[in-house]
């Protein structure tokens, strides 16, 4: 008799996100699965971004950028020496 209690309470709840095979959702767990971990893919990705924006080398690289910008806008270099300046600055260090 208990036998036959516990098979039917298998059959009646297989776990949490599967089916008995009777239906259009019997494929396992399902996209539950991929949610959680693209949250925290888009979370974790975000905080990074944010702290690279904010380093100190990525803030001087773009206050010498504008600066450069300034100057060619005033007349004070040229574009050939904006874009050789702009290429010294973008080089990896």
């Amino acid at each position: 008799m208990l036998a036959e209690v516990m098979r039917y309470g298998v059959y009646a709840h297989p776990g949490p996100g599967w089916t008995d095979g009777h239906g259009p959702w019997d494929g396992g767990p399902g996209w539950w699965l991929i949610f959680p971990v693209l949250f925290w893919l888009v979370v974790l990705s975000s905080i990074g971004y944010l702290i690279y924006r904010r380093s100190p080398v990525q803030s001087a690289r773009s206050a010498a950028e504008r600066i450069l910008a300034e100057l060619y806008a005033r007349g004070e270099i040229s574009e050939e020496e904006l874009k050789q300046r702009r290429a010294v600055l973008r080089r990896k260090s």
